[in-house]
């Protein structure tokens, strides 16, 4: 507002003192001092926006049943585990700000726009069942029929379910106590990425040979 003002102002005081040449100098003045005081009066148009993306309320997991029945493998198999623990779900928190616009003329600022996008990822710690030990080893490992690796997580420990094996530390270090699970095959997987999975546990399956 101030802007038009002061630029008609400076129009006619231009005119006044300098007939012709003047208007156009005086307009520019005041064009260029009406966009500083509406900047100071009204700001600079800058708007910040917030985009928060989806947030974790609850966990699926897949099957987890007691009394499963345990297999036998002979040979090559592909099987789909049992979920015998999980800790939950850790969430982390990614921000990412994006800006546009910015450094009109005249001093009016010109409609600078700032974008937060918050997002959050989810991680889990699982340990999944297969079958009766012991194996000689796992080959692929499958989430929801596709294949994946070590990108997905952060480590993974495969008990052969022999007569001899440990407790797994990190079952160990949550619950306080943690059985061996001596004779059952299993897997267990540090922070799973569940986010690529919409933010679920993916049914997993594994290639094994006994």
């Amino acid at each position: 507002m101030a802007r038009i003002v002061l630029t008609v102002a400076g129009n006619v005081i231009g005119n006044l003192l300098l007939p012709g040449l003047g208007a156009a100098i005086g307009g520019a003045i005041g064009a260029y001092v009406g966009g500083m005081v509406d900047s100071q009066l009204f700001g600079d148009g800058a708007r910040n926006n917030v985009v928060t993306g989806p947030r974790l309320q609850d966990l699926r997991v897949q099957s987890s049943g007691y009394g499963s029945v345990i297999p036998h493998v002979y040979g090559k198999a592909r099987l789909s585990g049992n979920v015998i623990w999980m800790r939950g779900f850790d969430e982390e928190t990614r921000t990412q700000t994006q800006t546009v616009g910015g450094g009109g003329k005249g001093g009016g600022g010109g409609g600078r726009q700032t974008t937060t996008t918050v997002t959050y990822v989810y991680f889990c710690d699982v340990a999944v069942a297969l079958c009766e030990g012991p194996i000689t080893g796992i080959g692929k490992m499958f989430a929801d029929g596709n294949a994946i690796g070590s990108e997905h997580y952060a480590a993974r420990r495969v008990y052969l379910g022999d007569a001899t094996q440990s407790a797994d530390p990190l079952i160990a270090a949550t619950e306080g106590f943690a059985p061996a699970y001596r004779g059952l095959a299993y897997v267990v997987l540090e922070r799973f990425a569940i986010t690529p999975f919409g933010n679920r546990l993916p049914n997993f399956s594994f290639e094994l040979t006994a």
